[in-house]
């Protein structure tokens, strides 16, 4: 009597050909020869699949590409696997759990499903920052608030995108546990520095903060509004913007007074009689 082959069974008593010898169905294998049960047939292994029947290996069940997975066993074909929500990512084939998915890190967002590699991950733009990880859109980035801005590091832009400096060493991602993400946490919205002011929210550069007028000045930081900015005393007065302290606020000289507030010029500094 001869034995079915790998990848088949029969379940006849007495058979006389071959032909009684049934594939093992789809999702499944056989890979010892004389199987008389369907349930010889051994399923696929969670996070892969095979969609031709008669297999005879474990190594026929095939892994669900990079960025999808499966938990059940015996898959029989490729949509089977299923994609990484949006926020997260897997890299290696056969995942075989929804917690294979990887969150993008903090600072990072991800619209699309099925995503592959860390790299899909945006960073919000600047002005921006997102402090919790598997961000799903760009919405998620938050504002920084007024008085305060956040700009991307560009010291590593001449690699081209997607580099950022990490310990001083240009690489395509910091390690998370470095805490060198440069927006993923509101503290990484930097106040606006003495003598300058910033009324919008999302602001993404230190130019965008505003030198209080001359005549002005504004000791504190994060200041958020034109208003922050206090007029130089009678008798004093300063010609340039973006002043920071009230000793930069110039006293009339000698012989002259002024009863202007808010000064901006000496010429308002007048001649005693």
């Amino acid at each position: 009597c001869i034995e079915c082959t790998a990848g088949k069974y029969s379940t006849t008593i007495g058979s006389d050909s071959s032909a009684d010898c049934i594939d093992c169905e789809a999702g499944r294998y056989a890979d010892v020869v004389g199987s008389a049960s369907a349930d010889d047939c051994t399923e696929c292994a969670a996070g892969r699949y095979v969609a031709t029947v008669g297999s005879v290996s474990a190594d026929d069940c095939i892994g669900c590409a990079a960025g999808r997975y499966v938990a059940e066993l015996g898959s029989d074909e490729a949509s089977d696997c299923i994609a990484c929500d949006a926020g997260k990512y897997v890299e290696e084939t056969g995942s075989s759990a929804a917690s294979d998915c990887i969150d993008c890190v903090a600072g990072k967002y991800l619209e699309a499903e099925g995503s592959d590699e860390a790299s899909d991950c945006i960073d919000c733009v600047v002005g921006k920052y997102i402090d919790v990880t598997g961000s799903s859109e760009a919405s998620d980035c938050i504002d920084c608030v007024a008085g305060k801005y956040v700009e991307v590091d560009s010291s590593c832009d001449a690699l081209g995108a997607g580099f950022q400096s990490c310990e001083g060493s240009c690489v395509v991602m910091c390690p998370s546990w470095m805490g060198l993400a440069w927006n993923d946490e509101p503290d990484d919205c930097a106040d606006c520095p003495a003598g300058r002011y910033v009324e919008t929210e999302g602001s993404g550069a230190a130019s965008d903060c505003i030198g209080c007028a001359a005549g002005t000045y504004v000791e504190s930081t994060g200041s958020d509004s034109s208003t922050d900015c206090i007029e130089c005393a009678a008798g004093r007065y300063v010609e340039v913007s973006g002043s920071s302290l009230e000793a930069q606020c110039i006293e009339c000289t000698a012989g002259k007074y002024s009863t202007t507030i808010g000064s901006d010029s000496s010429a308002d500094c007048i001649d005693c009689e």
